[in-house]
Formats: structure tokens, C-alpha cells, sequence
């Protein structure tokens, strides 16, 4: 469709009184993300719809990806400014293949950040995005070949949430991998919220008032077909599976 003068001329001013609007905020910005680095006022300019961003893992620790949607400061019953971010990833529920919601928290901090010391962040300031693209390419392929009911003998890290805390344990068993199964022994099972704690970024607490959607709900199908699942979308598959240990007799996230 083509636009007439009258409507370029006012996407032009429009253009225009952007670039004058937020002049002084580029003119600080620019120096800062040539050294890879933020102020937290400035946070919301990193992201954008969409935006790959690395986080990790709140029960392992281990490296992985989220697809940013919208970001906005809250602030925690305990009075801790944040930056709160929702994002969404690819998950198994045992039935449904889709997306479901994460939420992440950069606490208010002063002064100058290097971007990859947040919490969560934009993959591309990432020192060596390369080898996490990799490392979670494959960790994607393995999540997307553990859908349904498997059985394997499992010797790493494992966790589960109990009274509101991660509970680490080391697992060496076989392990029955059946997400279905595990959201009906485990109806309640929430990932830890932000909201309710007071314990600054790295926060593990679960607000029993408001049950975390991460995990209370249910992935949303979105027509992809996990057999199709390729490039980027790989990068943001859940990067555990909830598993069942004969061993110890316990559910947990593997």
C-alpha cells in the first residue's frame, strides 16, 4: 500500500519528535552500551518484544534462555524497587506443547551494571553467546526427545520446591520422566514468585497468595509441532523435565 505525502509527512514528524524527545537518552546510552554496560533507569531500553534473553535456572543454576514480552518497575511487600520482566518459553505439560509464562527481577542497584551481571538479559551482551547458543541448542534437542513417558537412569543434579524453598539433591537412580503424571500428584506445584519476598534478586520465595503462574498453569498450544522446532526456538525449551526417582521416592525437576 502506498502512502500519500500527507501521511509520510507525518510519520516524518512523528520520527522527528521522537529523535528530539529522546535525544539526551540516546546521548547517555550509546557511551554505555559500547562498554556493555547499563544504569538501571535505562533498563528498558535492552529489551525488546521478543528479545532473547539469558537467565538461568532458578533450580540448577545452569544457563538458559527466555523469549522477553514486557517489562515494568514494581515494588515488593518489603518496599525493594525492581525491574520485573515477563517472558515466555516452550514447555511440555504433558499434554499440551507451547508456551508458558516466567517472570525475572533485576533489583533497583546504583550507579553503572555490566549487562551480563543482571539477572536477565539480551543473549546477544552475552561474552560468549556462541557457546551458549550451542550448549542450549542441545539441551533443547533433549528436552523435545523426553516428551511422554520415558524411563532413564539418571545421575546429576535434581531439585524440588518444599515450603516455599528450592531443595537441592543429588540424584542416582532411574527416573520416570511423565509430565502428565507429575501435574496430578503435584497439583499445587508452583515455581518460586517474586512478589512476597524480601530477600533482594535472587529470590526463592513463594507467595502462597499468589500462586505463580509458571507452573500453576498449563502451556498454551500454539499449533507448533515439537517435531519443527528448530534455530532459536530451541534456545528457550524449559530447561528441565519433571522427573519421578525410584530410588528416593520422590518427584523432582531433572
Amino acid at each position: 500500500m502506498a502512502f500519500d505525502c500527507p501521511a509520510l509527512e507525518h510519520l516524518d514528524l512523528l520520527v522527528g519528535f521522537i529523535r528530539t524527545a529522546y535525544a539526551s537518552t540516546t546521548e547517555r546510552l550509546v557511551p554505555l552500551l559500547e562498554q556493555h554496560q547499563i544504569t538501571y533507569d535505562l533498563l528498558w531500553t535492552l529489551f525488546k518484544p521478543n528479545t532473547l534473553a539469558h537467565t538461568k535456572c532458578f533450580g540448577t543454576g545452569q544457563p538458559r534462555c527466555v523469549r522477553y514480552e514486557c517489562g515494568e518497575e514494581k515494588i515488593t511487600k518489603a518496599g525493594v524497587k525492581y525491574f520485573h520482566v515477563n517472558a515466555r518459553y516452550l514447555d511440555f505439560d504433558g499434554n499440551v506443547f507451547g508456551e508458558t509464562s516466567s517472570e525475572h527481577a533485576i533489583e533497583k542497584f546504583r550507579g553503572v551494571k555490566q549487562i551480563a551481571a543482571l539477572e536477565v538479559f539480551p543473549l546477544k551482551f552475552h561474552p560468549s553467546e556462541e557457546r551458549v547458543r550451542a550448549h542450549l541448542t542441545t539441551s533443547g534437542r533433549k528436552f523435545l526427545s523426553m516428551r511422554g513417558v520415558r524411563l532413564y537412569e539418571y545421575k546429576g543434579k535434581a531439585f524440588y520446591i518444599e515450603k516455599g524453598q528450592v531443595v537441592e539433591l543429588f540424584v542416582k537412580s532411574r527416573v520416570v520422566i511423565d509430565a502428565a503424571y507429575f501435574r496430578e500428584e503435584n497439583p499445587n506445584y508452583a515455581r518460586p514468585s517474586i512478589e512476597g519476598s524480601d530477600k533482594g534478586s535472587t529470590w526463592i520465595y513463594i507467595d502462597l497468595d499468589e500462586v505463580d503462574r509458571e507452573l500453576s498453569s498449563s502451556a498454551k498450544g500454539n499449533g507448533m509441532d515439537p517435531s519443527e522446532v528448530k534455530g532459536d526456538d530451541l534456545l528457550v525449551c524449559s530447561p528441565t523435565v519433571p522427573g519421578f526417582s525410584l530410588d528416593d521416592n520422590r518427584w523432582g525437576e531433572c
